[in-house]
């Protein structure tokens, strides 16, 4: 696939294994009032950005759903918002998306993954927080030198949030919300480098 060269980038500050305990980036930006980038507004490091051992990972919930049935698709507000996160990530490198096995999730990620040429990879969402944990330490170790993008569940992308930033962003998210991103970068060595929230497509509750 090819990878997409972009300059420009928001600087994201990376902090040492000495200092991510107190230091570390926890942050809550609007996107749609962040004009300082409109190629990369979420910051994504590059390529060259990332070193071998380490992994960034974009973590979101899926899109707005119709509320009917037991796997219900998504809705004219969710195909949306399932849009713009292929735009943003438009001249992001991407090397890997995952989803559950739900329609939700899968039609979240769908027009990015086409758009990058990417296959979508299914996991399914863990039961308990040892499962969790995990679950990302089979992510970080299969994607070293990698960007992955991990769409899931108001009550699974918390638990992810939380491992991946070493328990520093510990986060809650609501029936009604579906507007908030996170970003992530894990080394093998140091553990958590950062952890970052952010807002993209329409506000919700």
């Amino acid at each position: 696939m090819k990878k997409l060269i972009i300059s420009g980038l928001i600087p994201l500050m990376i902090f040492t294994s000495c200092e991510r305990a107190s230091s570390q980036e926890i942050q809550n930006e609007n996107i749609k009032n962040n004009a300082q980038n409109t190629e990369n507004p979420l910051g994504i490091p590059l390529p060259s950005e990332i070193s071998s051992t380490e992994t960034v990972c974009i973590l979101l919930r899926h899109a707005e759903k119709e509320n009917v049935g037991t796997d219900p698709d998504l809705s004219s507000t969710g195909k949306l918002r399932a849009e713009e996160l292929k735009r943003l990530l438009g001249n992001v490198h991407v090397d890997n998306i995952y989803t559950t096995a739900y329609n939700r999730t899968r039609q979240t990620a769908i027009p990015l993954a086409e758009s990058k040429g990417i296959v979508i990879k299914e996991y399914a969402p863990a039961a308990t927080f040892a499962a969790t944990q995990l679950f990302i330490n089979n992510i970080l170790a299969q994607n070293q030198g990698k960007v992955v993008v991990i769409v899931g569940h108001s009550n699974t992308v918390p638990e992810m949030v939380k491992v991946l930033s070493n328990n520093t962003l510990n986060v809650t998210i609501s029936e009604t919300q579906f507007d908030n991103i996170f970003i992530t970068k894990n080394s093998a060595s140091a553990g958590s480098v950062f952890a970052v929230q952010k807002k993209f497509g329409q506000s919700t509750p």
